[in-house]
């Protein structure tokens, strides 16, 4: 207890310090803590919708687990055993199991088929033969509606006679009314008197619900249906009658469903059959029918990619908040350097004062590891709640559980800060008296990391990474593949760091020899404080290497996530914009003179035309929408032909209106050498006029000026004059790709564009898109109401808008636009309690000096203004150099992000898009440290006493 007592009377008297070394700790345990929360939640979050777009895509509710088992054997024994052990494992495994939240358990009976003769074949004709089976399924009576007569009584036999239920489809097959009776007669079935009495004739209620998912009423034409409990007791399995097939139907809520669970229902539908069977297996034939599977297959690979992603995006800022500990629990040290001494000369062992200290660091951090997670939980709603690069929106709070692996990722993380922390002890007990007056004569003595290079291996590092990473960039494009999996790739996020922590050390290691001469050129006009404040600096620089360093990184960090995370932002939606076109695509439904042919119909001889007339509908329809500003028709023939001398291709043939064309696609400014809005009025004025891809023009050797003929299959071509080649055009993709169909590999995508009116005229009318381009701030749910009410029928709609929307709720985007934004905001916080600790202490250190200085006749004013320059010249060139840095890093290697696309979707080319508003930010915070700072240096130079100083720098 004791010594409990004396570490927190320790921390107490340097409080500050310590607080500083505690909120460190607790960002790093919390951003640790938050990769599986976070990688959980959001993974979680997509597969929720995931299975919502394929219920509403298919229909099936993919919360379902369903088996169905067909009986091999008519072994009685065999049989119950087959039942027994299914209704056992389901109970436990499915029914009963923790992770699944089962809302329906639906089980199913079937007794092979059975021949039936009536009771009276007085009243009942007994020549039709009849065969029928016994079926029974949980909760069935709730589940439909009686379209005729009524429902079984629950006690059974009534009156000598099982009653039943039926289809009308069953009706009709076994030629029954009901109230009639029939008698079991098969060799068979045990009994001979069982009579049966159809007494109902049913329907499903509501053929949307999950009951029916799988078994509905529609096929059965030979099913007589007995409430499941009389079924159980007068016809258990191994009974009277032998069983046809035995099943079970789950309905679970997919919406509490996580990764483990998705993997969890995976691996049943690969092994329900197998585990559930066992020595049976031979004896039955199993089905298993999940329909929530194809969405959930993807999500180990997704949990993989998007746990090194967030490791890769997280590690800059881990090594950022290991050198702010470290920084600190060495100025912490540097403090009690001193003490440290003292003890060593007086016999104290390192172990033990590394004990204590180790103790002491081990309070904080256990204090921080309590805390840490919880507040790992809140960034990962941060990060959960990021639209773009610091930009926060209310799209719901992600659904955030703690786990082992955050709290095994806490512990992990408390263990590497206490160790960093340590590290400032160790090598500060092994300095005695005799070590720190040697010390003091070594002041100028060159850091071991100018020694030896650290600076250059760093800034090498960095570049070998660039290098690796381009050449991989380059066989990606080349070959046209996906490079998804190099976007997680660590070095890929940790290079820029190494190279603006080597960039920073280069600069500094520069800095004071540029100070040096700044103060040799005006030695002789420099003022008293001036002429001191850069002898100072020249000559003391290492006393602010670790802050100056620490501003690189921490700026420099900051300047190049901003960079990164808006070139990624933009250059996605900037793709999205550029595929789509426009704000909505979408085409009408045509109608035609195609044949339509029946199946079965009569054989023979069939003449075809092979041109199809179309009926264009009305285009006003679309035009008089609301919230549409402008409308365009266009036109677009993927496989045309086309024709120059005696070389032929296929190009991608888009017939277009100019002015609405102009006014209502997207394109992104810079793509070509003039606006494209001047390509469409160089054609504008010709109808045969066409400008075609640059593609086009080298596969064909094609200028302006050349004739080329373009047409498709079953049409006569016509004759278009070039008039311009274009690089690029709304929608036309020119890249190659490594699945392209209909030209050979070597071929790339060609582009011919031509008036609308030509291609109608001059070749044929066929399905044309329109794009819509939307008023400011319209209502996209009532254009749809609107399309609804018109009953225009759609047979394509796209809307860009909304694929953006969907784009930015991206697992990996999310993560993202989240760790760089939460970096960015960390970086300008940990700098500034870095900043200000470093000034404060440095003050309290230099208290002699400044005291002597006002001894010496130095006024208030002059003193300030030292203070005020020597800042400048410090943070400020430190603030310089990171954002030089940071603006170096973000050109050199933000464009390496091309890796997290696929190649060949790139278009427009991927461009670097710095903020200048990102910096201005990063100013404001430095202006307002440096403001603080002031304050509180004028606060304390003001309570100076300077014969308290003089006194004590005569003691």
């Amino acid at each position: 207890m004791s010594v409990l007592i004396m570490l927190l009377r320790k921390m107490a008297r340097n409080r500050w310090l310590a607080g500083s070394l505690l909120t460190g700790m607790l960002c790093c345990i919390a951003l640790t803590s938050s990769m599986p929360l976070y990688k959980n939640a959001v993974l979680r979050y997509m597969l929720i919708q995931d299975l919502d777009r394929s219920y509403a895509y298919t229909g099936h509710h993919p919360g379902v687990i369903s088996i169905d088992i067909g009986m091999r054997t008519d072994n009685r024994k065999t049989q119950k055993a087959i039942v027994e052990r299914y209704s056992s494992y389901w109970e436990a495994e499915i029914a009963g199991s923790e992770r699944l939240d089962v809302q329906l358990d639906q089980r199913i009976m079937e007794t092979v088929r059975f021949a039936l003769t009536p009771v009276d074949p007085t009243r009942v004709d007994p020549k039709p033969d009849r065969s029928a089976k016994f079926a029974a399924r949980t909760g069935l009576e709730g589940k439909v509606r009686v379209v005729d007569g009524r429902l079984p009584e629950k006690r059974q036999p009534v009156d000598g006679a099982y009653e039943v239920m039926v289809t009308d489809a069953a009706l009709s097959e076994l030629k029954m009314l009901l109230g009639q009776e029939f008698r079991i007669e098969d060799p068979r079935v045990e009994r001979g008197d069982i009579v049966i009495r159809p007494v109902a004739v049913i329907a499903e209620e509501n053929l949307s619900d999950p009951y029916w998912s799988r078994w509905n009423l529609q096929q059965e034409r030979n099913s007589l249906f007995l409430p499941e409990d009389v079924f159980r007791a007068h016809f258990p399995a191994g009974g009277p009658i032998i069983y046809g097939k035995v099943g079970a139907l789950a309905v679970t809520d997919y919406t509490v469903y996580d990764t483990r669970t998705a993997s969890f229902v995976l691996d049943l539908k690969g092994n329900l059959s197998a585990r559930m069977m066992g020595n049976f297996n031979y004896s039955v034939s199993t089905s298993v029918w999940i329909p929530g599977s194809d969405a959930m297959t993807a999500y180990a690979d997704r949990e993989l990619t998007l746990r090194n992603l967030l490791w890769s995006l997280n590690v800059p800022l881990l090594i950022l908040i290991a050198f702010y500990l470290y920084m600190v629990s060495g100025m912490l040290i540097e403090r009690q350097q001193a003490e440290i001494a003292v003890l060593r000369s007086r016999g104290a062992s390192r172990l033990h004062i590394v004990a204590v200290y180790a103790m002491e660091f081990g309070l904080l951090t256990a204090a921080a590891l309590a805390a840490g997670p919880w507040l790992g939980a809140a960034f990962t709603r941060v990060l959960g709640s990021t639209s773009t690069f610091l930009n926060f929106v209310d799209r719901g709070a992600l659904h955030v559980e703690m786990t082992a692996e955050s709290w095994l990722y806490a512990g992990l993380a408390a263990v590497f800060t206490w160790v960093v922390n340590l590290a400032p002890v160790v090598f500060a007990t092994r300095v005695t008296i005799v070590d720190q007056k040697r010390a003091r004569a070594r002041v100028g003595k060159r850091p071991a990391w100018m020694t030896f290079g650290l600076d250059f291996i760093l800034i090498g590092l960095s570049f070998y990474g660039y290098w690796l990473f381009t050449r991989r960039m380059q066989d990606l494009v080349k070959l046209g593949l996906d490079g998804k999996s190099l976007s997680a790739d660590p070095l890929l996020y940790t290079t820029p760091t190494l190279f603006v922590l080597g960039a920073g050390l280069l600069l500094i290691r520069v800095y004071p020899l540029l100070i040096a001469l700044i103060y040799r050129i005006g030695r002789k006009i420099w003022t008293p404080p001036l002429y001191s404040t850069l002898l100072l600096v020249s000559r003391r620089n290492r006393v602010y290497h670790g802050l100056m360093l620490f501003l690189v990184l921490t700026i420099g960090t900051g300047v190049y996530n901003a960079n990164a995370a808006r070139t990624i932002n933009v250059n996605m939606e900037d793709q999205v914009w550029y595929a789509g076109g426009a704000d909505i695509v979408l085409r009408q439904h045509w109608r035609n003179d195609a044949p339509v042919y029946q199946p079965g119909g009569p054989a023979g001889p069939r003449v075809v035309s092979s041109r199809i007339n179309y009926l264009e509908p009305p285009f006003e329809l679309i035009e008089t929408l609301p919230g549409v500003q402008r409308a365009t028709p266009v036109f677009r023939k993927e496989e045309a032909d086309a024709w120059f001398g005696t070389k032929s291709g296929k190009v991608t043939l888009m017939g277009i209106v100019t002015d609405g064309f102009g006014e209502t696609a997207w394109m992104k400014d810079g793509l070509l050498p003039y606006h494209f809005h001047e390509y469409l009025n160089l054609i504008a004025p010709e109808p045969q006029a066409a400008l075609v891809s640059k593609t086009a023009a080298d596969f064909f050797g094609l200028g302006p000026g050349d004739v080329i003929d373009v047409g498709w299959q079953g049409r006569r071509p016509t004759r278009l004059t070039v008039y311009g080649v274009i690089e690029y055009f709304p929608s036309f993709n020119p890249n190659p790709t490594a699945s392209a169909q209909g030209r050979p590999a070597n071929v790339p995508p060609m582009l011919v564009v031509a008036h609308l009116d030509t291609i109608r005229h001059s070749i044929g009318l066929e399905p044309y898109d329109v794009w819509v381009k939307l008023e400011e701030g319209a209502d996209r749910q009532a254009l749809l109401d609107a399309i609804a009410e018109r009953n225009i029928r759609l047979e394509k709609f796209e809307d860009t808008i909304g694929a953006i929307g969907q784009s930015r709720l991206d697992p990996f985007r999310m993560a993202v636009n989240g760790v760089m934004s939460l970096g960015f905001i960390v970086s300008l916080v940990v700098s500034f309690i870095g900043f200000m600790l470093f000034w404060l202490l440095s003050l309290q250190g230099r208290m002699l000096q400044l005291g002597i200085c006002r001894a010496m006749g130095i006024s208030f004013r002059q003193l300030l203004g030292m203070l005020v320059v020597e800042q400048l010249l410090t943070t400020g060139a430190g603030f310089l150099i990171g954002i030089g840095t940071g603006l170096a890093a973000g050109r050199i290697f933000v464009p390496l992000f091309q890796l997290s696309f696929d190649p060949g979707k790139i278009v427009p080319p991927f461009e670097v898009v710095p903020d200048n508003a990102d910096i201005v930010r990063l100013a404001v915070a430095t202006a307002f440290m440096l403001a603080v700072a002031l304050l509180i240096l004028a606060w304390l130079l003001k309570r100076m006493n300077i014969h308290q100083a003089v006194k004590l720098g005569e003691d």
